[in-house]
């Protein structure tokens, strides 16, 4: 299956899941994706003091390397440039979910596999630093 196919069906299973997909954007609010939520895991870390739990959640984004606007008419910026994942996506950015009252969250992990129609990132509430 060539990549085009499988972003053309990521971004259908985006258009299908309406009620499902949220609207998250930059801080400046520059740029904004639907973005497709995952399962929360826990991770535990090291600090001074001990150990603390971390909750990271699993979000995708479709690969796409230009812009483009959901069935629903909600418009997407591109995940990818030059077949990379795009500086607005890079660990230690944070993002805004719009309709989670502006909560903001801090990309810890990030994923591409060329050739994928995702772009999958690990994301933590920002205050849970």
């Amino acid at each position: 299956m060539k990549q085009a196919d499988l972003i053309a069906d990521a971004k259908e299973i985006v258009g299908d899941m309406a009620d499902l997909a949220q609207t998250w954007t930059t801080v400046g609010g520059g740029s904004s994706w639907q973005v497709l939520i995952g399962m929360p895991s826990l991770s535990q870390e090291m600090v001074s003091g001990g150990f603390i739990e971390r909750t990271n959640h699993e979000v995708r984004i479709v690969a796409s390397g230009s812009s483009w606007t959901t069935s629903y008419g909600t418009n997407c910026a591109a995940a990818l440039s030059s077949g990379a994942i795009v500086s607005t996506l890079a660990i230690g950015k944070t993002l805004v979910a719009t309709e989670q009252g502006n909560l903001k969250y801090r990309i810890v992990g990030t994923a591409y596999k060329p050739g994928s129609g995702w772009v999958t990132l690990t994301v933590r509430l920002e205050d849970e630093r």
